[in-house]
């Protein structure tokens, strides 16, 4: 079977470009630059070159197209929101998700299943409701980042290709926020970020690598998917849990105000959060390898030393 995947040199696009190599899928990987490209994913992934500009039907020998994951965006983390900023990331989504629903509609590709990403952040900030897969999205910018971007997917109009988009928490792995939040620990300085009442819902990579392919084995899933593991925790409990895997205290929090002066706009996707539930996949029979917080930190860490 051949998967067409836009973003994947990414922390995620490389741990689920091994998983599928290993399940015996040949994979494509689209990029603006095939020789960087093939030195951080290897020889067994073939390479297409893209401007993101052009039309996909402008690639030159286009193999037959199975399945296109889309994971391609700005990060969301990596600078201050400024206007700039906020709309690079929105159009981003926009521009790649746009060229794909295009190709796929004027029969450059025909693939039978899309997945392109979103996030949890789809629902903005809530409470301590559970929330699924029907809930509405929210407000703020996050939201609207995701509204939009699914709303783009959902330009499809082919009925030969299911389309689910994937509303991923915070990926736990050796790369992404995990990283960020593990320097405090690393000064014994750790903490929950402001209040520490806010809820948190995070996925292993492992997990999230093989519920991306079990969506493609798995015709009866489409629509939105909640990719979070069924544990969610509030911040405090996260830090907590943190602390005591990497042997280091869990005690000062960083206040909202902090967080604000430093981050700006985006301490928002810090000091608010979701309690997701993902029901739609776990009703699927989709079984996690690691549903519970210790045991996914544990492996993602494990005898690491942060000093």
């Amino acid at each position: 079977m051949n998967v067409l995947i836009f973003g994947g040199t990414g922390f995620v696009g490389r741990s689920l470009t091994g998983q599928l190599l290993a399940y015996g899928y040949q994979v494509y990987v689209v990029t603006r630059n095939s020789r960087k490209t093939a030195i951080s994913l290897g020889n067994k992934v073939q390479l297409i070159e893209w401007d993101n500009i052009s039309p996909l039907s402008s690639i030159y020998k286009l193999p037959e197209i199975d399945v296109v994951i889309n994971l391609a965006g700005e990060s969301i983390g990596n600078r201050r929101w400024s206007k700039s900023v906020k709309q690079e990331i929105l159009a981003s989504r926009i521009r790649t998700t746009g060229a794909i629903v295009t190709a796929i509609n004027n029969h450059t590709i025909r693939p039978n299943v899309l997945i392109s990403a979103s996030a949890v952040g789809y629902y903005g900030p809530r409470q301590d409701e559970e929330i699924t897969e029907s809930e509405e999205a929210g407000q703020d910018f996050l939201a609207q980042v995701c509204r939009e971007w699914e709303n783009e997917t959902n330009k499809v109009q082919s009925n030969l290709t299911r389309v689910v988009t994937i509303r991923i928490g915070v990926v736990l792995g050796n790369e992404g926020a995990l990283n960020r939040m593990l320097m405090p620990f690393k000064f014994y300085i750790g903490g929950p970020l402001g209040t520490g009442m806010q809820w948190l819902s995070w996925i292993h990579i492992q997990d999230l690598a093989s519920m991306v392919r079990f969506i493609v084995e798995n015709k009866e899933v489409n629509g939105p998917v909640n990719a979070s593991a069924p544990e969610s925790v509030r911040m405090r409990d996260f830090c907590k849990v943190l602390g005591e895997v990497l042997n280091r205290p869990s005690w000062l929090p960083v206040p909202e105000v902090l967080l604000k002066i430093v981050l700006g706009q985006m301490a928002e996707m810090l000091i608010h959060g979701q309690r997701v539930v993902p029901r739609k996949i776990l009703g699927a029979d989709f079984v996690f390898r690691f549903p519970k917080l210790r045991a996914a930190l544990e492996d993602v860490l494990g005898n690491r030393n942060v000093v």
